[in-house]
């Protein structure tokens, strides 16, 4: 068996890789017949795209990583220390008692929106008393003294051990801050 040159028409064995009379190159004419006629070019094809695709797929990934260290950003936009818990009771009718919670806001957000505040008083088995929760935008004003929160009401004498005030964006807690409650500054405990 043979095969023609197609550059120069001479017949060639079969299995010539080379025209013995012009030198065309059977191997490159070959192998590109053989990558198009067997589909393999369509593979090349798939792998690229495929290949791109988990380019693009990497950098979106980069993207949300650059959200995520946004939202840890958040978690320090918020600084409190909590100064001071007390409470009051009522003097008339049936008779309640009310905790609050003092806090200087060393650092807040520009934007409070989207931030909550909520505030939890347990008891000494850390069993919780009751909350409150409220927005930042209503707890919070520009002042270098404490701020007075937290307002939660019982009809049961409760007996506190500690509090925690919880920093919340949207839905999360993105910081959290406990402090003991001294007993002996709430008269209706004494």
């Amino acid at each position: 068996m043979s095969k023609t040159c197609p550059k120069c028409g001479k017949q060639v064995p079969d299995d010539a890789r080379f025209c013995m009379d012009c030198g065309y190159s059977f191997i490159e004419s070959g192998t590109a017949s053989s990558v198009l006629s067997n589909g393999r070019i369509f593979l090349v094809i798939i792998a690229v795209v495929v290949i791109l695709g988990l380019i693009v797929i990497g950098m979106s990934g980069n993207n949300n990583n650059a959200d995520a260290a946004d939202k840890v950003e958040d978690a320090s936009v918020v600084d409190l220390t909590i100064t001071d818990v007390g409470g009051y009771d009522s003097s008339s009718g049936k008779k309640s008692y009310t905790l609050y919670t003092e806090a200087l806001f060393n650092k807040v957000p520009d934007d409070l929106k989207g931030y909550n505040v909520k505030t939890t008083y347990y008891d000494s088995n850390d069993t919780r008393i009751g909350h409150e929760t409220e927005t930042l935008e209503n707890v919070y004003y520009d002042s270098e003294y404490s701020l007075m929160f937290g307002y939660y009401t019982t009809y049961k004498l409760p007996d506190p051990d500690h509090v925690t005030v919880e920093i919340i964006k949207d839905g999360k807690t993105v910081d959290s801050f406990t402090e003991d409650i001294d007993k002996n500054k709430i008269d209706y405990l004494n």
